[in-house]
């Protein structure tokens, strides 16, 4: 790495630092200031605001990541082009690409890093602050992570009702299973008591029904030992995340619970592909940056900030404007999930041919 590399990207992850920095401290502030009056009403400590605020740190990096590198980008591009720096390292005989060819590749390590961290840090901090916010600030019940009323689809495409569930004794009470074919009733179980022994559900003064047309046979039981219950105490007592709020691992496991119980998975599959493709504004957004301050126009902070604003704006409606087009069925999902990308990497494209290269 030469000097001229070493300026820009000095440059460039200083002003990146800044905006990170800077809104992380505004988002929060803002944020504070309106539930400020519920952290004193529910007397909370200090430890659970930062707490709070710390998992909320999270979410707040992830969506102003993108907004961090394009605005960097313009005001470090631009930098160069204001002062005529540009102009010089092209008579030298350096190209565009020569010149910001580190931005891009800190574009490419900004993508691989939303992408991990969407999949890895982001889940587990949203559900973390949901937890402080409902359980340990405002004492409501535990609704992420349930002991009562859980209904859950399981991998055998029964539909399984817990009307108390003790993770410590892993003991359910009310246990009612339920298969269905074609939305018939084939079989019900129900139990008063349910115990976990040795790998298998051990069921106690219940009956069991099967239906075959207006036929119905039952078999009650004072204790019923069954080894082919798809339902494990750890699928009783995880967490209850909402398919809008899974990661990618957890969305294939969903569809693959959906396929098998004969359900539609159109939404979870464009949400895969969204997901895929939203970490790749980071490099689109750096290149439309390289090409808009690098043009004849001077830069500005003003100009730099109504950049950022526009883009940023087109950018997130055309990738959740596909997005719902996918949901609806209008979209097959690849389609939607990379639709955004694919028409701004064409306005990039069509940018690069008129640029000063």
């Amino acid at each position: 790495m030469n000097l001229v590399s070493r300026s820009i990207n000095g440059t460039f992850c200083r002003y990146f630092l800044i905006t990170v920095v800077g809104a992380i401290i505004l988002f929060n502030l803002v944020d504070l200031f309106d539930h400020l009056g519920s952290f004193l009403d529910n007397k909370a400590t200090k430890s659970m605001v930062a707490r709070f605020y710390l998992y909320k740190t999270v979410w707040v990096i992830d969506i102003v990541l993108p907004i961090a590198m394009l605005m960097a980008t313009l005001f470090t591009v631009g930098s160069l082009a204001r002062y005529n720096e540009l102009t010089a390292l092209f008579a030298s005989g350096r190209s565009l690409l020569q010149v910001t060819q580190w931005l891009m590749l800190l574009a490419l390590l900004a993508t691989a890093f939303s992408l991990a961290w969407r999949e890895f840090v982001l889940p587990n901090a949203n559900l973390a602050r949901v937890r402080v916010w409902e359980t340990e600030i405002h004492k409501r019940p535990e609704k992420i992570r349930p002991t009562s009323n859980i209904v859950l689809t399981g991998e055998d495409g029964r539909v399984y009702y817990a009307r108390t569930y003790n993770p410590n004794s892993q003991t359910v009470i009310g246990l009612r299973v339920v298969r269905l074919d074609d939305s018939q009733v084939t079989e019900r179980i129900d139990a008063a008591r349910a115990e976990w022994a040795q790998g298998r559900w051990v069921l106690r003064d219940g009956a069991r029904r099967l239906f075959q047309g207006d036929q119905e046979q039952v078999f009650p039981f004072q204790e019923y030992t069954t080894a082919d219950l798809a339902l494990t105490p750890e699928r009783l007592y995880r967490d209850r995340i909402a398919p809008e709020d899974m990661n990618i691992r957890q969305l294939l496991g969903h569809i693959d619970l959906v396929r098998k119980s004969g359900g539609d998975v159109t939404s979870p599959s464009v949400d895969i592909q969204f997901m895929l493709a939203f970490p790749w504004v980071n490099l689109i957004v750096v290149f439309l940056g390289i090409l808009l301050a690098s043009g004849p126009r001077k830069t500005t902070i003003a100009t730099g900030f109504g950049w950022t604003v526009l883009i940023t704006f087109a950018y997130y409606f055309m990738m959740n404007f596909g997005r719902a087009l996918g949901h609806s069925g209008s979209l097959p999902p690849v389609a939607a999930g990379w639709s955004g990308n694919a028409l701004f990497a064409v306005i990039g494209w069509a940018l690069f041919v008129r640029a000063r290269r």
